[in-house]
This record gives structure tokens, sequence and C-alpha cells, in this order.
């Protein structure tokens, strides 16, 4: 499929007026929203009963009849559905013509990517929802747009699309003897925003200012990756802008997104919520010829209050910790989150990641640094990491290169990478 296509097909007139209805979504009262969000789920419950062989059996099997899910309040009895589940079942689960189906896959940076099917429908109303989000601060479909996302690979340096105005560089390019190259191809391009990866922004900012390279742009669009406290801290800083994170999963069964404010909200009619101590249960509104309805995603999002018609519509969202993978896990059963707070505002610290390999053995801490790295840098780190995670949890530094750090297939980057342990070999 060439660019020209792909762009027609994501921005055409049916987009332009699925724009218009999520535009006007933001202009109803909670109390109207609500009474969408509860007309689009029980037509997606209903259609998924009638079309889909995966609910007709799942249902069934669980003694649930389309007659006891009256309304939103019953979604609850619902059995919930696990990433395994889906993986077995994601043909009986889609319903519709196969000739518009397609194929997308998710990260998979906690285990096996999963794949999942989207139409064209569905491809343009997440299209929607993203030009318009954009638009809430100031960029418009057209305007000069950088885009560092893992989409070029390591034999190509950068990729100007003109149909859409972007300008794609090789984020497996970007180091110290690159990075003047790119901040000329950049500054001659003049773009008023900039999408990428957390870590991305990061890596290319931090090059910046180790050659003493200037470059401002107003907006920064990140997503896919964990927006860690000090890559926003420094980013903003350093390239004057204002970063607007947009929070989801590959499987699209969840959107949060910062408001002007800084604050995370859900994208109106995008999902129904469900927010637990240790996981999310979602519903993804969007896709209703590929329903995941109350599927677990395993990510840990603290809200204020238990009031469900409140968190599905306007919750007040006091962290996103990422997800559970992101913490540390003590020998007492307790967790460590926010683990990057440990190497917030640590001078001459490029990236860092922590490897862990159960809780008996000691956690391995991997730094990228530049030369003027010294000891009063590595004793913050190991001040502060000490504290985070007690003194009965032992740990060691070793130093490397970008490309030594471990990245998921994606190329996306994590803070911690959790190594599964061998399972026990029984004697006999």
């Amino acid at each position: 499929m060439n660019d020209l296509f792909k762009y027609y097909a994501k921005n055409n007139l049916l987009t332009t007026r699925k724009l218009k209805n999520v535009s006007d979504l933001n202009e109803l009262s909670d109390d109207q929203l609500l009474q969408e969000y509860n007309k689009a789920f029980i037509k997606l419950f209903r259609r998924a009963c009638k079309y889909s062989t995966f609910y007709q059996k799942l249902y069934a099997d669980h003694g649930v009849t389309v007659k006891d899910i009256k309304d939103l309040s019953d979604i609850k009895k619902l059995p919930v559905l696990e990433k395994s589940i889906v993986r077995q079942h994601v043909d009986e689960i889609y319903f519709g013509s196969n000739l518009v189906k397609s194929v997308g896959y998710t990260s998979g940076t906690t285990g096996t990517p999963l794949n999942i099917y989207r139409t064209p429908v569905n491809v343009m109303t997440e299209q929607a929802y993203m030009r318009q989000y954009r638009s809430m601060h100031g960029y418009q479909l057209g305007m000069p747009l950088l885009s560092i996302r893992g989409v070029l690979d390591k034999n190509t340096t950068h990729k100007f699309y003109k149909q859409a105005n972007i300008l794609y560089i090789s984020s497996h390019n970007i180091n110290a003897g690159t990075v003047e190259f790119y901040h000329k191809l950049i500054s001659e391009f003049a773009p008023v925003a900039v999408e990428a990866f957390p870590s991305l922004l990061y890596k290319i900012a931090f090059e910046m200012k180790q050659k003493g390279l200037e470059w401002k742009v107003p907006n920064a669009f990140t997503s896919s990756e964990t927006l860690y406290d000090f890559q926003r801290s420094f980013v903003e800083s350093y390239l004057g802008t204002k970063i607007h994170d947009w929070y989801g999963n590959g499987e699209r069964t969840i959107c949060l997104v910062q408001d002007e404010n800084g604050r995370y909200t859900p994208l109106p009619l995008y999902s129904v919520n469900e927010f637990e101590s240790d996981r999310v249960i979602t519903t993804s509104l969007t896709n209703r010829n590929f329903p995941l309805i109350r599927y677990r995603v395993d990510d840990i999002i603290k809200v204020s209050g238990n009031d469900f018609y409140k968190n599905i519509v306007d919750p007040d969202i006091l962290e996103i910790q990422g997800r559970a993978g992101d913490n540390i896990d003590l020998k007492d059963g307790s967790s460590v989150p926010c683990i990057d707070h440990a190497f917030k505002g640590v001078s001459h610290l490029e990236m860092a990641q922590v490897h862990q390999h159960g809780t008996e053995r000691p956690l391995e801490i991997k730094l990228v640094v530049t030369e003027q790295f010294g000891e009063a840098d590595l004793n913050i780190i190991r001040t502060k990491f000490s504290n985070m995670v007690g003194k009965d949890t032992q740990f060691f530094i070793t130093y490397c290169k970008p490309e030594e750090l471990s990245y998921s297939p994606n190329h996306k980057y994590k803070i911690v990478v959790k190594h599964k342990q061998p399972e026990p070999v029984e004697a006999g």
C-alpha cells in the first residue's frame, strides 16, 4: 500500500464527518454524554450477541442472555476477557466481510504480540479522534509535522511525505554523530509540531543539548510509551514545548489524553473504563466488527472515588503508573512504582533501564551517560534508588550504549525490563 493510498484511506469525507461527530460530543453535558455511552454500549453488546460466534458461546457458558443486560449498569454481569482468550479466539470474535478486514498488532512489550482486526470505519474513527485532539492544541492536518516514531529503518535517514507534509526521521540513526545533520534538516523543515515516542524525543533533545544546538517547537504529541517525569521536564524545558500525551493501548480499548491543564481525560464515547486497583477493565466502543467487551488491561491508573458513572464520563485521574511491568517487585510481595523518579534531575545521564530477574537476584541498573558523568551523579542515583526499593534489595550498576538497552520489537523503550524465570525442573 503506497503512501498516497494510505493517506486517503485515513483522511476522506467519512473521516471529516466523524471528526464533526467527535467534536459535537465535547459540547454535551455529562448527563447527555452518559446517555450516549449507554446507547453505544447496548448497541455494541447486542451486535456481538447476534453476530459473533465467540460471544454467543461465551455468554451462554456464563448464563448471560441479551435480556439480562438492560443498560450500562449491567456491564459487570459480563465476564472479563483476558488477552490469552482473545488470542485463541480472534477469528471467532470478528464478524463482517473479510474483504474490509485488516490486521493490527499490539506492541508485545509485556509478552507475545496480539493480532486484532480492524475495518476502514474503525481506522477512520481513530483518525478522527486524533485529528480532533490535536486541533484542540493548535495543530491542523497539513501543517508541517516532524515524526520520530520508529517508522524508518537503519538504512533510511529520513523521508518527506509531501501529501501530508510530514518529515520522518530514523530513530535508529539518532546519535552524537548524526544530530547536527538532523538539526539542519529539522530547522529547514520548520515543523510546528512533533509526534514521537517519549524516549526518542528525549534522545534527540539530549543529543542537541550536548552539541549546543537549539530547536524550538510549540507542540509535542507523545504516545505509545510511558511518559516519565524526567523526560517531560527535560524536553519541555529545552525545546520550549508543551507535551500533550496520548495514553492508550494497541488493542484500542482505552484512550486517555491530556487537556490544556495537563489533566488526563477519556476521549468521549471511545470506551467504557472500569478502574480497579491493579487493572482497568475496558470496553471499546469504536470497533463494532471486532468488539472487545470487558477486556482486561494490566495498567495501573489511580482515580479519585468509586463513582461508576462519573469514572466513565469524567474520572478524576490522579496518576497513570503505566503497566504493572514498570514496577519493581520486592521479596516481601510489595511493588515499587515510578522508578523513573530515581533518575529524575541527574546531570549527565542520558538513559537508564532497570533489569529484574526475579526477586531473589540483585537488580541491574544500566546507565547511558556522557563523559561528564561523575561520582556525584552516581551517588545521587544510588541514594534515590536505595530509598525507593529499601536497604534489603540489592542492586548493581553497569554502563552501556543506547543500542545495548532492551527494546520491544517495535523499538519501544521501557524503564523496567522483567526477565522471565525458568520453570523449575521436577526431580524424577
